[in-house]
């Protein structure tokens, strides 16, 4: 039997934050290519602690549905399933985040916000959560906005951040064009993406954020859903457990 587990954070105090999580799930129990797929989160039920009982002798393969390497992908998780001593028919995957495939789907995101407006002329902001803890995680973003800078024909691509400069109340100094896209690197519109990012650029609460274009500083602003709300997210975290699955023999 061949199982999938996707990693997430979860949260106790906003049983939204892990809707994305269960929704990968659920599209990728759908398509059968596993005999399960499971979830199990940090900070909400069912916990990662326990999350391998009953599976030791079955073929598992555990993703992280993070969005970079970082803290809990690197210490925290790795800590809860007491990973140096797993066998070697479980396997831990990088984080989604980190595979290739996200540079695509972030420009196929953005591209459904397009309309009537022109690549060449349009700048494209992502935003991603930043960490004070670990600035490499920073990284993985980075790594992606360059190759899209490089085949996607925005006039300008600039990353923006949370927690760490360039912070998101700076998008208008980024942004070189009228018309800017901006795209939160985030798993769910939650507090950061819907409330944070668009406070930051100055929508007001009572606005509708996504769906219109909005007149900010002398600019054109669309902002895309957070990225995790994407149906074709799942397909990146299938891409990330067929290459460990294939490595492993599962």
């Amino acid at each position: 039997m061949s199982v999938l587990i996707i990693l997430g954070h979860g949260s106790s105090k906003h049983p939204d934050s892990s809707r994305s999580v269960r929704m990968h799930a659920d599209i990728l129990n759908k398509e059968g290519k596993f005999n399960e797929v499971r979830c199990a989160f940090l900070k909400e039920q069912p916990m990662i602690d326990g999350c391998l009982d009953g599976l030791e002798n079955e073929s598992v393969v555990l993703v992280p549905d993070f969005l970079a390497e970082g803290y809990f992908t690197r210490q925290v998780i790795p800590k809860k399933l007491n990973l140096d001593s797993l066998p070697n028919n479980i396997r831990y995957c990088p984080p989604v985040g980190t595979h290739p495939l996200m540079a695509d789907l972030i420009v196929e995101s953005t591209h459904e916000l397009l309309g009537d407006w022109k690549l060449e002329q349009t700048s494209l902001l992502v935003v991603g959560h930043g960490s004070k803890k670990n600035p490499c995680s920073k990284q993985t973003l980075l790594s992606h906005l360059d190759v899209i800078s490089r085949v996607s024909g925005f006039a300008d691509v600039s990353d923006l951040w949370l927690e760490e400069a360039p912070y998101v109340n700076s998008w208008s100094e980024s942004a070189a064009e009228q018309q800017v896209i901006i795209l939160p690197f985030l798993l769910n519109d939650g507090q950061h993406g819907g409330w944070d990012i668009p406070q930051e650029i100055g929508i007001m609460p009572q606005q509708k954020v996504h769906g219109v274009t909005h007149v900010l500083e002398g600019k054109h602003v669309r902002i895309a859903p957070a990225l995790g709300k994407s149906p074709r997210f799942a397909e990146v975290i299938d891409a990330m457990a067929e290459i460990w699955t294939g490595n492993a023999g599962l």
